[in-house]
């Protein structure tokens, strides 16, 4: 398997291990009479920081020539994506949602996004301009 690929699904299955991992403790917190919220650092701060450094162990050694060009088209696709995600609430957010599993959705879309796209060699000119 490609280094690209175990990287991406790497992202993935992480995100969502990590992310029960995160509301089973949660759900045990609440168990016992808690509020997770007081907790929420303590138990998903390292798991967050743990993922992000992970991931960018393992970025680092991916080729630059493996990685899609960035193109208008799937820059949009991306852009409706994100819309659409953030669309979908039928209600305000509450103030005392999960911090910590929001930053770790925003990781999650970054790293998915840069395993498609070089983010370090995207600039206003090359993606507007034609070579």
């Amino acid at each position: 398997m490609k280094i690209l690929r175990k990287y991406q699904l790497d992202i993935i299955f992480l995100f969502f291990a990590l992310i029960a991992i995160v509301g089973i403790f949660f759900f045990l917190i609440k168990h016992f009479g808690e509020d997770p919220h007081n907790y929420e650092w303590l138990i998903a701060g390292p798991l967050l920081l743990f993922y992000s450094l992970f991931l960018y162990k393992i970025r680092s050694k991916i080729n630059i020539h493996e990685r899609r060009t960035l193109t208008n088209k799937t820059l949009m696709y991306w852009i409706a994506l994100g819309i659409t995600m953030f669309l979908s609430y039928s209600s305000p957010i509450s103030a005392r949602d999960y911090l910590t599993v929001d930053i770790f959705f925003i990781i999650f879309t970054l790293f998915l996004a840069d395993s498609y796209w070089d983010f370090k060699k995207i600039s206003i000119r090359n993606l507007f301009l034609k070579k």
